[in-house]
């Protein structure tokens, strides 16, 4: 029997909660097959100290601490759910147990399994490839400074609120960019920049560079929740984003160059329903994008 053929059949036969080992192939090497949850996949044995959670179009990586023949272990684990691909989901298996020649590629994949996933997200595609960290980056930062202030602000981002950020007697809409000189901003949609009567509207637009030092999801977070943010409220809202702990996104990090804010009243060039003839967006119409270039406007540092 093959290490296919042995993941495939213990897919079939193991148990909710239970792990198999693996036999095929781990000479000098330990390998298993589980079922956990309604998800099923292979583990390997990995240092107790590295942490990471990583996502495929159709599949996970990540660490976990479980209880192995009597003893707690940490296991770094590849899980599906999608049962109607389990055969072609068997084959990754078996190349990720596979520990190479004198267990030379089992070591570099416990030694650095980001570099294995970087690899496979190639070809098997990411969940969250359209996700951009320094957006996310941006909107904490902006959340961070309006609360020192002691600002009542609340981040409605990831919830996919039309603003990122409601505070006491302001909206904030943040756009973030790499882009070193250009100043155009993408709205998604007519309600986006539709500000209340009652309630200002502020565009902070913030344009990051990557860096080696600089601030991180990571870092900002920690802050956050040293100031008083409740750390399940924040990773609820950053899992929402797919940025759960443990990600390397969060562990990105970039050099703030410059932060800007706009007002956005009646001299802000934008499209709303107030747009429009009786100010209704016309029927038929279910979505309005566009671009607008701030370097026409007067902003101010924030």
């Amino acid at each position: 029997m093959n290490v296919v053929q042995e993941i495939l059949e213990a897919f079939a036969n193991v148990w909710d909660g239970a792990m198999l080992p693996v036999k095929s192939g781990q000479i000098g090497t330990e390998a298993w097959v589980f079922r956990e949850d309604g998800r099923f996949g292979v583990a390997v044995p990995i240092a107790a100290a590295m942490h990471m959670l990583e996502f495929f179009s159709g599949a996970k990586l990540g660490t976990v601490e479980r209880e192995v023949n009597g003893h707690l272990r940490t296991l770094l684990r590849l899980d599906s759910d999608c049962e109607a691909l389990r055969n072609e989901f068997a084959v990754v298996c078996a190349q990720f147990l596979d520990p190479g020649t004198d267990g030379k590629d089992r070591i570099a994949l416990t030694m650095n399994p980001l570099a294995w996933w970087n690899r496979w997200r190639q070809l098997l595609g990411n969940a969250n490839r359209n996700h951009q960290a320094y957006s996310t980056l941006g909107e904490l930062l902006v959340l961070e400074r309006l609360r020192n202030q002691g600002i009542d602000a609340k981040w409605l981002g990831p919830l996919r609120s039309t603003v990122d950020i409601e505070a006491a007697g302001a909206s904030y809409e943040v756009k973030s960019t790499l882009s070193r000189y250009a100043s155009v901003v993408h709205v998604a949609g007519q309600f986006q920049l539709n500000s209340s009567a009652n309630v200002p509207l502020q565009l902070i637009h913030q344009r990051f560079e990557p860096s080696t030092v600089g601030e991180s999801i990571d870092s900002v977070s920690r802050r956050l929740v040293d100031g008083g943010m409740l750390s399940e409220v924040l990773e609820e809202l950053l899992a929402r984003d797919g940025l759960y702990a443990g990600g390397a996104a969060r562990a990105e990090t970039y050099r703030l160059l410059e932060s800007t804010v706009y007002s956005v009243d009646d001299n802000f060039p934008r499209i709303t329903p107030s747009s429009f003839l009786a100010g209704v967006v016309p029927t038929g119409i279910v979505s309005i994008e566009y671009d607008v270039d701030l370097s026409a406007l007067q902003g101010y540092p924030f």
